[in-house]
């Protein structure tokens, strides 16, 4: 069986074109995609890596609150998350644009986790 290219890769930029094309940028510069190699324990300790954890796990109130934290810091990455919140205050669009881009992460570590695979 075959799979459709668009159930096999996402494209961040054609998916915020079609939500909110200023978007990329700062979205470019936030999310992580592969997930599902990345230690739990590592991703647990890095508020930047939980960001995108809590995206795709639809723990929105708990990204939201990362984000919050990291565009009043005066840390580097600070200026990608005052531009997420620039164009999309209440991050909305934003959780929209996660649902989809984290799919079929979110599958793949579902499958990984069910056949007892290790993650890492």
């Amino acid at each position: 069986m075959s799979t459709t290219s668009d159930q096999r890769y996402v494209d961040l930029k054609k998916l915020c074109e079609r939500i909110e094309p200023k978007l990329f940028d700062p979205l470019s510069w936030i999310l992580l995609l592969n997930l599902d190699l990345i230690p739990k324990e590592d991703i647990g300790v890095n508020p930047n890596l939980k960001f995108s954890s809590d995206l795709m796990n639809g723990d929105f109130k708990g990204a939201y609150s990362i984000a919050r934290s990291f565009a009043d810091s005066d840390k580097p990455i600070a200026s990608h998350y005052k531009e997420l919140f620039a164009i999309d205050p209440e991050l909305a669009l934003t959780f929209e644009i996660a649902e989809t881009f984290f799919s079929l992460a979110k599958k793949r570590v579902e499958i990984i986790e069910q056949s007892g695979f290790k993650l890492y």
